[in-house]
């Protein structure tokens, strides 16, 4: 696929415009929301006029359920420091309650809590530009459509405040489990608690603040535009159909696919939704497949390769990570691996489904003030990361097609 540097540039404009006129045109794109459902019609109206072949699918989410646990988890902690003064057993169990939806939903990513929440309609669209002969490789490349609800507290006080209002209730949980603990050991689990139980009892009440700012955490009546996080990714994917359209340029045996998933903000719900759907894409016998999932592609110096995913307990496939690697030291890149240690992409719901895949993200380990806040948008991309890594993605895809993985 031989590309010019003007197309390339064109193709970056494309990436710059499409993006705005996403934001302008279809407004708030929240997990199964109207303007996320729109944006995926225009985007498969897009994919059709640049593939041979469209297809699109829907499922059902739970949009408040991904975050949902912050209020469960409150709540159960504030009651747990007034039954530390009577029951300390009750105390204990309710802090348990408490985080066993934290630990489902955001440690492990799994829909614990979906049945308490109103559902909606989301969906998933690709896009496929076949090969002029028998499919013997294929390539996959991912973003996702909709936008976060935004971290209230990310946007008013930055990274340091946002971390802060994570790591007090965390605390709090921790020593509430430790004051119940002790009460029980000394009084028992029923009975107000004496000594050095009970003073650690009343020093318990200095959380309630931080307790009560957690339920203001996500903000589901805010969502942001979501230019970097996540129609930088979308948009790369398709601006490559657009770019082999274009160019009357196909390959001979590796089909090129652009997958926009719906949800990824609830909790990785459209590349689940997608795998299940699609129980043997990407696992055929005789074809070699790949996942490339992008994500917040703003930051050209934090540009990295993430070969393990959801919370660092994923790992996905190393040489799908080594392919990319190649093509960026092609461009003058030496990318370093790195890891989602607090979060998920859609590439860590590939790898659990058995499909071979890897991440190329564009942000920094401690989150600029953009990221999932109301900053997001279509004034504050960068065109320089957009066109870098659109070159290492037209080196890699050059390569998969020529060597396979193995090359």
């Amino acid at each position: 696929m031989d590309i010019s540097q003007q197309q390339r540039q064109d193709g970056v404009k494309f990436i710059c415009d499409e993006i705005e006129h996403v934001i302008k045109q279809f407004g708030d794109r929240d997990p199964g929301s109207d303007g996320e459902n729109k944006a995926l019609a225009y985007m498969k109206d897009q994919m059709a006029e640049y593939s041979d072949e469209v297809r699109s699918e829907t499922f059902k989410v739970a949009p408040h359920a991904f975050f949902g646990w912050t209020y469960i988890t409150a709540t159960c902690a504030l009651i747990s420091i007034i039954t530390l003064f009577f029951a300390p057993i009750v105390s204990l169990v309710l802090v348990i309650l408490g985080l066993l939806p934290m630990i489902g939903e955001f440690v492990f990513y799994r829909q614990m809590i979906d049945f308490m929440f109103k559902k909606r309609t989301s969906g998933n669209v690709m896009g496929t530009i076949k090969p002029t002969g028998e499919v013997k490789r294929r390539i996959v490349l991912n973003g996702h459509s909709d936008a976060a609800y935004e971290w209230h507290w990310h946007h008013v006080g930055g990274y340091y405040l946002f971390l802060t209002s994570i790591i007090i209730p965390v605390i709090s949980v921790i020593y509430t489990i430790v004051v119940s603990v002790v009460a029980m050991a000394t009084t028992g689990v029923v009975g107000t608690p004496s000594g050095a139980a009970l003073y650690m009892a009343i020093a318990s009440v200095i959380f309630v603040p931080a307790l009560l700012c957690f339920y203001m955490f996500s903000d589901t009546k805010k969502v942001v535009p979501g230019a970097n996080d996540n129609l930088t990714a979308c948009y790369m994917s398709i601006a490559v159909l657009k770019l082999m359209h274009d160019n009357g340029f196909r390959f001979e045996n590796t089909e090129v696919v652009a997958l926009v998933t719906g949800s990824e903000e609830a909790g990785l719900r459209g590349a689940k939704a997608f795998c299940k759907l699609n129980p043997e894409y990407g696992l055929e016998p005789g074809i070699e497949t790949i996942f490339v999932t992008y994500e917040t592609l703003r930051e050209l110096e934090h540009l990295a390769i993430y070969n393990r995913d959801l919370n660092g307990t994923v790992k996905v496939d190393m040489p799908t990570c080594e392919l990319v690697k190649r093509a960026a030291a092609k461009n003058g890149m030496d990318l370093k691996f790195g890891s989602v240690y607090a979060g998920a992409t859609d590439s860590a719901a590939f790898a659990q489904a058995g499909r071979k895949s890897t991440c190329i993200a564009a942000m920094a380990p401690q989150v600029k003030d953009y990221y999932h806040t109301r900053r997001d948008d279509y004034d504050n991309l960068s065109p320089e990361c957009l066109s870098k890594v659109l070159d290492i993605t037209i080196d890699f895809i050059n390569e998969f097609d020529e060597k396979g993985l193995q090359g």
